[in-house]
């Protein structure tokens, strides 16, 4: 079987650029470098190892994006944080809400999978999404996404896959970068400065690599484009963009053998916000509340994660097999929210118990098996594997009383995939994968707690706050399993376009945690709920709350095209679930009901000479649901999965041959009008438009870059952060970033 190289780096680099190219935004490597690239390795192809195998992105039945190095860096530079570049370079991906959770984004309207290394970086069970703002940008080789359902990975991965994979040492013998970037608003330069600076050090010998990583990440206050400081815990406990004093510490060694190499990685991120006033969220929008000090204490991230990759090639002359092993222990500290309608639950005696923390451990095992089966039929091919996942999940408040069921939870999977040609124009590959869940939720006692009363509403229509007795929740025990497929077909009309078209599943288990934490008490006569206390209610317990998994159907149809002027990728995609999952701010429940999710995407890069190049990432969503589960699948999906049906990211460079290059963007956002579900109007999200521009040099003494984020100072809303909680929050105005870098 032959093993596709990647012990030549240069050439891998290459390869790379050859293919996501077409995606670049704010570039500052030569767009006449990348040129060349393209018209002297035409014949090479980009492999993913998002799809667990090697692949060429040529014969993959769906969408499928490589982001490297210089456009991923020219896309964070001002923030740090690579949300701000997925938002801009990945059509599917919903724009940055500016804070350090990822609550509210999602990827086609759906849940996003989000891996470093192959290893999950989001949290089974419970989701507190913090994970891409606690990497470090220069510390990755590239991101692969694989858009729409997937099961390859296993659970999560309802709307797409996002894959990190960090940078390993290229040149023999010691290399290194420092990278420092430093950006501020004028409206408080010194309130509102940032800092940032990496350092890396690598090390290769012949086979061996070494690659270590290190990263300070300081920032100041955000203000919006009128001036007004942005609030530090804008969207209700999930912390902000402000405040932040994060370190990060990453290391990898590895062997490359002929018959096998091994990669060992590991990473330390500690992270506390420093918040010093509560957020009024009664003020449209949201804002700082100067008279109220911050009473809790700092949201916070400790998480220490590892994960080792064995490969070992023509087993027996038969087949290729990976072996993958992960561990990750996570503590995070949520903000601390005042009893309000904006945390109508609150635990006594003390209300200000109400912060809570989750304690997250995950640990694996994944194999996979390749064999080049062409001895029995040119090009076919087998890959199949098992993988096995345990994840232990508790929540509780600062002084450990646990607010939800402690959970447990064992999964086991095996799947198989065949791929084949079909003549000289088609490419086929189907696959089935078997999930299954053992999830053990334990006794516990849920504290004594103020709650909103869902049976009884005052005239403004709000819940009622009721005294909810400690209770004693019993444990139990629930199975998930489920049978997923794919099948898709590729035809290459000529060697520069490709059409495609393809069916996958995803398979999820639902946040289990918020819906046994919102387990509510039941009237014993629901017409005639008791307004001021519990005590003729029914309480119901752990096994009465446990949700359904969540299967989601993906259809997609597209195409590709490659020349060396231009390059475009297009698709369609239509995506249902019978039991999808939707929160309810203002009720503070967890629902589930039949849904669909629809939109297409574009993606495109031309040379309009070989120094000026320009594309665009255009990108549409919008979904349904039966809210009122009256079997009518048409009241629209809450503003919290779609957010801006439209956005679209317009850009351009140009490189003057001599070291220095500019770039410029506009990121439009359509927002969404207010339309009708089961409970009423939606909040309307209005549009928002963005405009950036940079400017790169590169010397013999270091690189320089400069820009500006928001260049006219928009005061606008944040789509994302505002739709989360369908309370107005505004979105940073403008900001002046410079960087420089120097490579050993």
């Amino acid at each position: 079987m032959k093993r596709i190289a990647m012990g030549s780096k240069g050439s891998l680099a290459r390869v790379l650029l050859c293919t996501v190219a077409p995606f670049a935004l704010f570039q500052t490597a030569s767009i006449a470098t990348a040129q060349d690239a393209i018209e002297d390795d035409a014949d090479l192809t980009v492999v993913v190892t998002a799809s667990r195998t090697e692949e060429s992105i040529s014969s993959i039945p769906g969408t499928v994006q490589v982001i490297g190095q210089d456009e991923l860096k020219g896309a964070v530079d001002a923030s740090g944080d690579i949300t701000s570049a997925l938002e801009r370079l990945v059509p599917g991906f919903s724009l940055d809400n500016e804070t350090l959770s990822g609550g509210g984004q999602n990827f086609r309207g759906r849940s996003v999978q989000i891996l470093v290394n192959g290893a999950p970086r989001t949290t089974a069970l419970r989701k507190l999404s913090r994970a891409l703002s606690l990497i470090d940008p220069n510390s990755i080789e590239r991101i692969e996404v694989i858009n729409g359902a997937s099961a390859v990975y296993g659970d999560g991965a309802t709307g797409g896959v996002i894959n990190i994979i960090t940078k390993t040492a290229e040149k023999e013998g010691w290399s290194g970068e420092v990278s420092t970037t430093v950006s501020a608003s004028e409206r408080d330069v010194k309130d509102s400065l940032n800092v940032l600076t990496s350092v890396s050090a690598a090390f290769r010998q012949e086979n061996t690599h070494v690659q270590v990583n290190g990263q300070f990440k300081n920032t100041g206050d955000m203000f919006d484009g009128s001036g007004t400081q942005i609030s530090e815990d804008p969207i209700t406990g999930q912390g902000g963009g402000s405040g932040i004093e994060q370190y990060n510490l990453s290391g990898q060694v590895g062997y490359e053998g002929d018959a096998f190499d091994v990669t060992l990685y590991a990473n330390l991120v500690k992270m506390e916000q420093d918040i010093k006033y509560q957020t009024d969220y009664t003020s449209d929008p949201v804002s700082i509340d100067p008279s109220n000090p911050y009473l809790g204490l700092p949201p916070l991230e400790d998480s220490k994660n590892i994960n080792a990759t064995f490969n070992f090639y023509e087993v027996g002359g038969l087949f290729d097999a990976k072996v993958e092993l992960y561990y990750n222990d996570a503590e995070k500290r949520a903000a601390y929210v005042p009893l309000s309608a904006a945390n109508p639950v609150a635990y006594l005696p003390d209300v200000n118990e109400s912060q809570t923390v989750l304690f997250a451990k995950q640990a694996g095992v994944r194999t996979t098996f390749d064999a080049d089966l062409s001895t029995v039929y040119e090009g076919l091919a087998f890959t199949w594997g098992s993988d096995y996942s345990y994840n232990d999940i508790t929540q509780t408040v600062p002084d450990g009383r646990d607010i939800i069921s402690p959970m447990k939870q064992h999964g086991f999977a095996q799947f198989a995939q065949v791929k084949a040609p079909i003549g000289e124009m088609f490419e086929v590959r189907g696959g089935v994968r078997h999930e299954r869940f053992f999830l053990s939720m334990d006794s516990f006692v849920r504290p004594n707690a103020l709650v909103p009363n869902p049976f009884y509403r005052d005239g403004n229509g709000q819940a009622r706050i009721l005294t909810l007795g400690e209770h004693t929740f019993t444990g139990a025990k629930k199975d998930y399993s489920a049978t997923v497929f794919n099948l898709g077909a590729v035809a290459h009309l000529t060697d520069k376009v490709d059409v495609f078209a393809g069916f996958s599943q995803g398979f999820s288990v639902p946040d289990v945690g918020s819906f046994t934490r919102r387990a509510m008490p039941v009237p014993v006569d629901p017409e005639n709920p008791v307004p001021s206390d519990l005590t003729n209610a029914r309480m119901i317990d752990v096994s009465d709350v446990a949700p359904e998994a969540v299967i989601v159907n993906n259809y997609e149809l597209g195409a590709r095209f490659n020349t060396n002027g231009i390059s475009f990728a297009a698709s369609a995609f239509y995506s249902t679930s019978d039991k999808g999952v939707n929160f309810d701010d203002a009720t503070q429940t967890v629902t589930q009901a039949e849904e669909r999710i629809w939109g297409a995407e574009l993606n495109i890069r031309g040379q309009l000479s070989e120094a000026w190049g320009a594309g665009a990432v255009l990108a549409y969503k919008e979904g349904v649901w039966d809210e009122n589960k009256d079997g009518d699948v048409d009241e629209d999906l809450p503003n919290n999965r779609i957010g801006s049906p439209f956005k679209a990211t317009v850009f351009s460079d140009y490189n003057f041959g001599n070291g220095l290059s500019v770039q410029g963007e506009a990121v439009f956002g359509s927002g969404r009008n207010g339309k009708e579900g089961a409970k009423g109007d939606l909040k309307k999200l209005k549009p928002t438009f963005t405009m950036n521009a940079s400017a790169g040099y590169n010397s013999d003494y270091g690189d320089f870059h400069f820009g500006v984020s928001n260049i006219f100072d928009t005061k606008q809303q944040n789509t994302t952060a505002t739709a989360l909680r369908d309370r107005e929050v505004l979105a940073e105005g403008r900001r002046v970033f410079l960087q420089y870098t120097k490579t050993f």
